[in-house]
C-alpha cells in the first residue's frame, strides 16, 4: 500500500465539520491526524438582516461566494434563495458548493484560486453601474469589496456566519505541539489566533514545539496577513486551491525531497 506520510503526525486546525474529509485522506497516505480546532462556524445571529440582505441579492448583476461556509449559511437562511445573476466563486470548493445549491454553472478563475485571481476575471474587470453581492463570512475579504468599489460596482457584502475562535487547553496544546510534524491553518486569522495563544508568557513551550513544526498555508498572503511571532524554523509551505488532496500530494512531494 502506498503510504507516502507514514511516519508524520498532521495537526489539523479548521472547524471541525471541515476536517473530517481532509483527515481521512491523510490518513489513507498513512499519516498520524490530530483534530483539534482553533474555530467553530456558527449562522451569523442577524439572521433578519442577513435575510434581507439575501433577497437584495437575488436581483444583483454578480454574485460572488467566498466560501462553503458562505455557501451554507445562505440557503440555511434562506432556503428558496435564487440569485438571478452571474455566479462566482472565488475557490474550487465554494465555486462547486455554490453550484450544487444554486442549480446553474458558477464561473472560477483558471489558475490560482485567489481574490486576486477571481478580480482579474473579463467579466468583474468592467463592472461600473452593476450591483455586486459577496456572501461572506464576518470580516475579511476587503480586498474583493475595494477593488469592486472602486471600479464602479455597488457592492454589498453579506455577512452570514461569524467564526468562534477556541482555545484548548494548554496542556493538550503542548501536547499536540510535541507530537506534531505538521500544523495545517487555512486562514490569516486562524493563523493569527494560534500566535495569539503561543505569544503568552505561560505558553513558551508550546511556542518552542509550534516553532519546530512545519505551517502548511494556502498562500503566501495568508503567512504575511499573520504577524511572525512564532518564527517557523521550516519555510512554511504553501499549497494553493487547497484541499485535502493538495495537501497529501504536497507533503508526499516535500518528504521525497529536503525537508529542512
Amino acid at each position: 500500500m502506498n503510504a507516502p506520510l507514514a511516519g508524520q503526525t498532521i495537526w489539523l486546525t479548521r472547524a471541525a465539520h471541515q476536517s473530517a474529509d481532509w483527515a481521512r485522506q491523510l490518513e489513507q497516505a498513512g499519516a498520524t491526524v490530530i483534530v483539534e480546532p482553533l474555530l467553530a462556524i456558527e449562522t451569523t445571529p442577524e439572521r433578519a438582516a442577513a435575510r434581507q440582505a439575501l433577497a437584495r441579492a437575488r436581483s444583483a448583476d454578480r454574485l460572488l461566494a467566498t466560501s462553503t461556509n458562505a455557501v451554507d449559511a445562505a440557503w440555511q437562511i434562506m432556503p428558496d434563495f435564487d440569485p438571478a445573476g452571474r455566479l462566482y466563486g472565488v475557490g474550487a470548493a465554494s465555486a462547486d458548493a455554490l453550484e450544487a445549491a444554486a442549480g446553474r454553472a458558477v464561473h472560477r478563475p483558471q489558475g490560482a484560486f485567489t481574490s486576486e485571481a477571481l478580480l482579474a476575471m473579463d467579466t468583474l474587470t468592467d463592472v461600473a453601474g452593476l450591483d455586486i453581492a459577496i456572501l461572506s463570512g464576518e470580516g475579511g475579504r476587503s480586498l474583493l469589496v475595494d477593488t469592486l468599489s472602486e471600479r464602479g460596482a455597488r457592492v454589498e457584502k453579506i455577512a452570514l456566519y461569524r467564526r468562534l475562535w477556541l482555545t484548548p487547553e494548554r496542556e493538550r496544546l503542548e501536547e499536540i505541539a510535541a507530537r506534531a510534524d505538521t500544523a495545517i491553518v487555512t486562514s490569516g486569522e486562524a493563523l493569527s489566533h494560534l500566535a495569539d495563544i503561543a505569544s503568552t508568557p505561560q505558553n513558551v513551550a508550546l511556542r518552542a514545539a509550534l516553532q519546530r513544526c512545519r505551517l502548511v498555508a494556502p498562500s503566501a498572503r495568508v503567512v504575511k496577513q499573520a504577524d511572525q511571532r512564532l518564527y517557523w524554523q521550516h519555510a512554511p509551505l504553501i499549497v494553493e486551491n487547497i484541499s485535502g488532496e493538495a495537501i497529501v500530494a504536497a507533503l508526499a512531494r516535500l518528504s521525497t525531497g529536503d525537508r529542512q
